[in-house]
């Protein structure tokens, strides 16, 4: 049996129901964000599964509580949810979860997302970035040695990307809080 994909989410406000597309998340963080945006894109189709799977939910009651401190994954909560803007996106790794994975940009690779008061609490499987990750964008993502270098490590990052959009589970740690 084929797996039901769906690759957009949909997202209300006041006006009515828009649809975005990880590659929308992509255009809006920038190149050197691939793996930022493959990200949220995944954390906000499970977050939505997970709080509201009845409802195409309003975008502007989503809180998020990142243990990242890379700028990517930001943009990426940012277009869809506001949440930097209005002051529901916090940087804060103090509580981070011992199955959370070291981030290359600081902090976790830990999420507490929220909706209407029920939250949700995500780490990254360190199979998908775990150590290899750290080392290959610390060493590559401010440039590399050379264009063969740089090449090798932009199919890394899609691979990578490919991985959190299409594993099922991307996930070591999922659960309500």
């Amino acid at each position: 049996m084929y797996a039901d994909i769906q690759d957009f989410i949909l997202l209300r406000e006041e006006e009515g129901i828009m649809d975005y597309r990880c590659e929308d998340i992509y255009r809006y963080a920038g190149p050197r964000a691939l793996i930022a945006s493959a990200l949220v894109f995944r954390l906000m189709k499970e977050a939505i599964s997970d709080l509201c799977p009845n409802e195409v939910p309003m975008r502007k009651e989503f809180r998020i509580v990142s243990g990242h401190f890379g700028p990517g994954v930001c943009d990426g909560f940012e277009y869809l949810t506001r949440a930097s803007s209005d002051g529901r996106y916090i940087v804060d790794d103090t509580d981070a979860p011992q199955e959370a994975p070291r981030s290359a940009a600081g902090g976790y690779l830990f999420f507490k997302i929220s909706y209407k008061g029920n939250t949700f609490l995500y780490s990254i499987s360190p199979e998908i970035m775990g150590e290899e990750w750290f080392l290959q964008v610390n060493e590559h993502q401010e440039g590399s040695a050379s264009a063969e270098a740089h090449a090798n490590y932009l199919t890394y990052k899609k691979k990578v990307a490919a991985d959190i959009l299409l594993r099922p589970n991307i996930f070591n740690l999922r659960t309500a809080i």
